[in-house]
């Protein structure tokens, strides 16, 4: 077992090794909680042969929101964590995580139903991440600061295990399986709040890390309701179409940039979404019989609407974009706000809207601009070490005359967002924005 264990460790970290994003604060052993309750599953082989590379790579779709508005090499996260039952992201603290619970977990069982192995693996993983999150003393106790650091991280993560468990299924059907989700959730945060609060002082005292045996009492816990998750969410998808209902493919232009990137094929009006595959093909299983318009997405090429099954992408304009609906021509997740646009925190000193975090190399050169614009709008760029918070940050923002500028980022900038300051509506103040490495 130890031998394995260790096999798969290695294998996810040559899956994360091109992680994006530090997790500050973390509950540490998400991957090692993973593998212990995938161990335990009673139909493991069969899900192993379905998911494929896929079940192993759980381990690191587990951490999926604390990956929230980066860029992983070939997928967004945020298509795994918004959409328009949920389109806003959530904390994963308490009283917030609770809110995740029903629309994380029909959202998986959907996706099992619905969509392809690696998709489904995927939001499996968004789901999972919050359920160990609520295993993880400081977030049930909603302990924040240097304890909460200690409260999730001071435990050997390679001792966790619950080899002799068996998995319980929480419902037979849908509406009970999820009844017995939420009453399975009280319990794993009651059961890690009462351990938060009786080693907090005995912790608070400690000169330097010494694992904690409470702390791996929730982990394991964690593991045990992760458990009893998947093998619910794998007896209740079981009887899902095989074969494709719905199917077809996304030709994009070959120089478009982020050169692995799936395209995003949405159901308007619907929750439905998925991502293609390597090969631009994409599929739905076991839809609602109904007519469907779709938009189809990838940064670098132009959003299209209404497209058919076989949709042929146009490059962007400028080509080379490395904005998502730079032309806010989608607003799938909310009818008033254009998809990947943010509102611009009310601590900022402007007003306006900030795109989705979009990797760069700090030692190149990029244009930034914007056409279009109503009078009075800036346009500006933040340049970030990290994709979140704000620290360390430095915002340089102009009048949208002349239309496009170069800039060099700074040398310990990473990430970048676009943003356009105005009090108007998004799509009352541009065209369309874009950032786009300078030849």
């Amino acid at each position: 077992m130890k031998r394995v264990a260790k096999a798969s460790i290695l294998l996810f970290a040559t899956f994360t090794a091109a992680l994006l994003v530090p997790a500050a604060l973390a509950w540490g052993p998400h991957p090692q909680i993973t593998r212990a309750a995938q161990d335990v599953l009673p139909e493991r082989e069969q899900t192993t042969a379905y998911f494929g590379k896929d079940w192993l790579r759980l381990q690191g779709y587990c951490l999926m929101p604390d990956w929230r508005r980066s860029v992983q090499p070939d997928f967004y996260p945020d298509d795994f964590l918004l959409w328009p039952d949920s389109p806003t992201h959530i904390n994963h603290m308490v009283p917030d995580v609770k809110t995740t619970y029903q629309p994380f977990f029909q959202r998986a069982l959907l996706a099992l139903r619905t969509e392809t192995p690696q998709n489904a693996a995927r939001w499996i993983g968004s789901l999972i991440h919050y359920v160990e999150d609520s295993g993880a003393p400081c977030h049930a106790a909603a302990i924040k600061g240097e304890m909460h650091k200690r409260l999730e991280n001071w435990l050997d993560a390679e001792a966790i295990s619950i080899a002799n468990y068996q998995p319980q299924l929480l419902g037979r059907d849908e509406p009970a399986a999820l009844a017995g989700f939420l009453r399975r959730m009280d319990g794993l945060l009651a059961f890690s709040k009462e351990r938060a609060e009786k080693i907090y002082t005995q912790v608070e005292a400690l000169q330097e890390r010494q694992d904690q045996p409470v702390i791996l009492e929730c982990a394991n816990e964690s593991a045990r309701a992760v458990a009893d998750v998947l093998h619910t969410l794998l007896i209740l998808s079981s009887s899902a179409p095989a074969q494709p209902t719905f199917a077809g493919r996304v030709t994009m232009p070959t120089d478009a940039p982020l050169a692995a990137q799936a395209a995003k094929v949405m159901l308007l009006g619907t929750p439905f979404s998925t991502l293609a595959d390597s090969n631009g093909c994409w599929q739905f299983r076991n839809l609602p019989a109904r007519h469907y318009r779709f938009a189809i997405e990838r940064a670098g090429c132009a959003t299209k609407l209404d497209a058919g099954t076989n949709a042929v992408l146009a490059p962007s304009s400028p080509p080379g974009n490395l904005i998502r609906n730079s032309d806010f021509t989608s607003s799938w997740l909310t009818a008033d706000v254009p998809d990947h646009w943010t509102a611009i925190a009310a601590s900022q000193k402007f007003n306006g809207w900030e795109s989705d975090n979009i990797l760069i190399r700090s030692n190149a050169v990029y244009r930034i601009g914007i056409s279009g614009a109503a009078p009075g709008v800036q346009v500006g760029v933040r340049w970030r070490a990290e994709p979140a918070g704000s620290s360390g940050a430095t915002n340089i923002v102009w009048s949208a005359s002349p239309e496009e500028r170069e800039l060099t980022p700074p040398t310990t900038a990473t990430w970048a967002q676009v943003l356009v300051v105005t009090k108007q509506p998004l799509t009352h103040a541009a065209q369309r924005v874009w950032l786009v490495p300078a030849q």
